[in-house]
């Protein structure tokens, strides 16, 4: 049976190494490259310290967004501004909450009937209206 033997360039890590990755990535929110950089490791070895760690997963390029408020925006755009899902995504996206065209259906799918009735409503306005507009731009054009 082979044994493993270490690396020749190979050094334990310190308890003073695994606070500072801790504190960059939880308070600082630093990459792993300027750790590793910082630390004289590999990148690769910073982010197997930060998983034994724990704080790996605190590291998310994607944040959750706060739903409660952003349920009452998309209520408001489907009552008020008469939007479909897909333009509520658009506007949501500029507005600086990034989010995608399916989460709005499922967050639809999950409100009250009489807000999914108006979302399908407004569809159906929209597919309505582009109708007509292509049937007078044939007329015209024949």
């Amino acid at each position: 049976m082979a044994t493993c033997k270490p690396r020749e360039n190979y050094r334990p890590w310190t308890r003073a190494e695994y606070d500072l990755v801790e504190k960059a990535i939880m308070r600082d929110n630093r990459q792993y490259a300027s750790i590793a950089a910082e630390l004289g490791r590999s990148v690769k070895s910073v982010r197997g310290a930060a998983q034994r760690i724990g704080v790996s997963s605190c590291r998310r390029h994607w944040r959750s967004p706060d739903w409660s408020k952003l349920d009452r925006k998309i209520v408001d755009m489907l009552e008020c501004e008469l939007m479909t899902p897909r333009q509520i995504a658009e506007k949501l996206t500029a507005l600086g909450n990034p989010v995608h065209k399916d989460t709005i259906y499922r967050r639809i799918a999950a409100m009250p009937h009489n807000i999914r009735e108006r979302a399908r409503r407004n569809g159906t306005r929209i597919r309505v209206a582009t109708g007509e507009r292509v049937q007078r731009r044939r007329k015209l054009a024949a």
